[in-house]
């Protein structure tokens, strides 16, 4: 679904940004070849080799799908705006 799609997104940015140096600043300049490389190694290469998404996330990344990652994004964009603590 586009949820577990969008908590994906969320965790992988997160480790991905461990990986990439200036993760941020790359992506506001349009720079995302460092970014294409990490997905390609650590989610692309793998195509259906493993059976399921926390197989794959636990193996590349050392971590089954996590919602933390999501909660903390939808908290830093929503926070404010709602009031949320």
């Amino acid at each position: 679904t586009y949820l577990l799609g969008a908590m994906m997104a969320a965790q992988l940015y997160h480790y991905c940004g461990l990986d990439v140096p200036d993760l941020e600043e790359k992506i506001v300049n349009g720079e995302f070849g460092d970014v294409k490389e990490w997905l390609k190694k650590k989610v692309h290469v793998h195509g259906r080799r493993y059976g399921s998404l926390d197989e794959l996330l636990e193996r590349e990344i050392g971590e089954k799908l996590n919602p933390d990652y999501f909660i903390r994004y939808l908290e830093g964009k929503y926070g404010e705006l709602y009031q949320v603590d």
